[in-house]
């Protein structure tokens, strides 16, 4: 009985990580912490709520040109200055630009880089964003070659409005 249990245990737990996924279309609105989202393809999204922060995972359902992370932090809580965290987003980043985009009326500071990692040429994108008390940043990486993508992230095509809470 004690095996039989531990083996239902085992299984059921295996399973949770594909059970929290869920796909999302093309032609679908992803809303999540009262903003909407859209993106250039088919997504799967893989949602996670821990005690001190909020993380969505989406990655494309049928290739991989793309990779975002959203996440919901309590950057005031941070026990360094905002600058000095701002200077190690992005490790060995090449042509580093930074700027201040205003969508749906709220201020989105911007970075902007390209890495190498795993072999693969990247443009990173950091969007980051107040929404009193929250703070939210959404990461995006995508294979440099992928000239199409660079129009929808670069733009913020991606954030269809950052809402109310």
């Amino acid at each position: 009985m004690y095996r039989t249990v531990l083996f239902i245990l085992a299984i059921s737990s295996s399973f949770t990580t594909i059970l929290s996924q869920k796909l999302l279309l093309k032609s679908e609105k992803f809303l999540w912490e009262g903003h909407e989202f859209s993106f250039p393809e088919n997504v799967v999204i893989k949602e996670q709520t821990l005690n001190f922060e909020t993380t969505v995972h989406i990655y494309p359902a049928e290739r991989d040109p793309f990779f975002i992370v959203l996440r919901k932090l309590p950057l005031h809580s941070l026990s360094f200055e905002r600058a000095a965290y701002e200077s190690e987003i992005f490790w060995h980043g090449k042509n580093n630009a930074k700027e201040t985009l205003n969508i749906s009326g709220l201020p989105v500071l911007v970075h902007r880089a390209e890495q190498i990692r795993n072999q693969n040429l990247l443009k990173a994108n950091l969007w980051l964003w107040s929404k009193s008390p929250n703070h939210y940043w959404a990461w995006i990486f995508w294979r440099k070659e992928r000239t199409d993508l660079e129009d929808f992230f670069e733009k913020g095509l991606f954030i269809r409005s950052i809402g109310k809470e």
